[in-house]
């Protein structure tokens, strides 16, 4: 096989690859032999096929198909490894027809990665924000933990039902069909009913009623309630409020935290050290990933490359599929309807969202770049990390993960990928010159530090 370079403008190439004719009439013959070998032909054993029958039961336009993929799988293999193509979409190919006895010619178009030239990275700036946790923020995050383990209960109260009130009832409900007569849907169903948060109309009944008093009320849904069969139809409760209920929030003191926590925590200081202890470093972990960003912003700036209008085409298509898909699975509309529902510019957001891909495209190619530069790699450990993280964020055994992963290779190399660019990001910001800050909010305050600190030797 002979190839040539036909073009190449931009990250696009055209390479022809050539078979003479005693190539393509050995790859006819191959075909022919493999068929012969798998054929399950009445009156002729495996291997033993003549020629003759298998294009009267296959066809010879099949044979030439077979073997037509056959010669343009080798030519890809054959090019893409002669010119050392780095390939970032799947090859598209023009392909004539086989002819036993002529040359047969291929044509293959290519989009590769382009050159990205990079800048001395010792010379890009970059900023870190500092985010400082404040013992306000410790005490409302142990206020929450107290909130999410308050304790519903009756009270003793002989006085009418009033909007924050939270109530314990008894009811049963009815569908009232289009002949008046009357579906039952629950009968002596016992909730406890929040009435600050329940349906307005179904709250505004239950208001003024006392305990112990039994009443009945009616309410009109919605014509496009999300269950269709009851859009649109009235319901009827016959409802009685048997107590009136109160939240108790445990109280702050150690006996509780030692009770909520399980034994974890004996005191109150102890789990507010243990909370302040993740607060700062979650707060920390956050003032890393603004520095990680703000480098690959610096990079890609000073950075020098052409951005094929094909990648972003792809990653645009790729975002808004995932905005289709969101809105149909949380909201069941689609991302047009939600544009018009909402009085949003369509070009506009589409023109953001362009942008948006833009930048993910410039960003990844200067950071790959970054990486094949410098050498950066990763360990079996990263990939251990990285399994535990996805594992917990998807919420799976880590171990059936990695025992996926070893089975999909191309899962696998996706889940590589990413630890590399983290890598490869983590390289970039212990090189760049690094610029702390503070949150717009905490400069303001008269008590945070004043100003910028530049640490010139970058990330420590």
């Amino acid at each position: 096989m002979k190839s040539e370079i036909l073009s190449q403008e931009g990250n696009v190439v055209v390479v022809k690859a050539g078979f003479e004719s005693g190539d393509v009439r050995r790859a006819v013959g191959e075909t022919i032999r493999e068929l012969s070998s798998k054929a399950n032909i009445k009156g002729f054993r495996k291997g033993h096929v003549p020629r003759k029958t298998l294009e009267l039961y296959f066809g010879r336009p099949a044979i030439y198909r077979d073997t037509l993929e056959r010669l343009a799988g080798q030519a890809l293999d054959s090019v893409v490894s002669e010119y050392d193509l780095d390939l970032v979409a799947k090859p598209k190919g023009s392909f004539g027809e086989i002819v036993e006895g002529l040359p047969l010619d291929l044509e293959f178009t290519f989009e590769v990665r382009p050159e990205v030239s990079l800048p001395d990275i010792s010379s890009l700036s970059a900023e870190r924000t500092v985010f400082s946790v404040k013992d306000s923020d410790v005490e409302e995050s142990f206020r929450q933990i107290l909130e999410s383990n308050a304790t519903i209960e009756p009270i003793d109260d002989d006085r009418p039902a009033a909007g924050e009130d939270i109530v314990e009832a008894q009811y049963s409900s009815y569908l009232i069909q289009d002949d008046g007569n009357r579906k039952k849907l629950e009968e002596d169903k016992k909730n406890v009913l929040h009435l600050a948060t329940l349906r307005a109309d179904i709250a505004e009944a239950i208001i003024g009623h006392k305990p112990a008093e039994e009443f009945s009320f009616e309410i009109k849904l919605e014509d496009d309630y999300p269950d269709a069969r009851m859009a649109g139809r009235a319901i009827h409760y016959e409802i009685e409020i048997l107590n009136f209920m109160r939240r108790v929030v445990p109280e702050a003191v150690d006996e509780r935290i030692a009770e909520i926590s399980k034994g974890r925590y004996k005191t109150v200081d102890e789990i507010k050290s243990d909370l302040r202890s993740q607060m700062e470093e979650t707060a920390k972990e956050r003032g890393e990933s603004t520095l990680r960003e703000s480098a690959i912003k610096a990079l890609a700036a000073a950075s020098e490359v052409d951005v094929p209008e094909g990648m972003i085409n792809r990653q645009y298509d790729a975002m808004r599929r995932e905005h289709d898909g969101h809105l149909q699975r949380n909201l069941n509309r689609s991302l047009d309807d939600y544009l018009k529902d909402n009085n949003l510019n369509a070009d506009e957001f589409d023109g953001n969202l362009r942008k948006r891909a833009e930048d993910i495209v410039r960003n990844t190619l200067v950071l790959d770049a970054l990486a094949e530069r410098d050498e950066i790699t990763f360990t079996s450990d990263d990939i251990s990390k990285e399994i535990m993280v996805t594992a917990n964020r998807i919420k799976v055994n880590p171990q059936e993960l990695a025992d996926s992963l070893s089975k999909d290779k191309e899962a696998f190399a996706s889940l590589a990928a990413r630890v590399r660019t983290m890598n490869t990001m983590k390289h970039l910001a212990s090189m760049v010159r690094v610029t702390e800050k503070v949150p717009e909010a905490e400069a303001e305050d008269p008590s945070a530090p004043d100003g910028k600190k530049e640490d010139s030797a970058g990330e420590e």
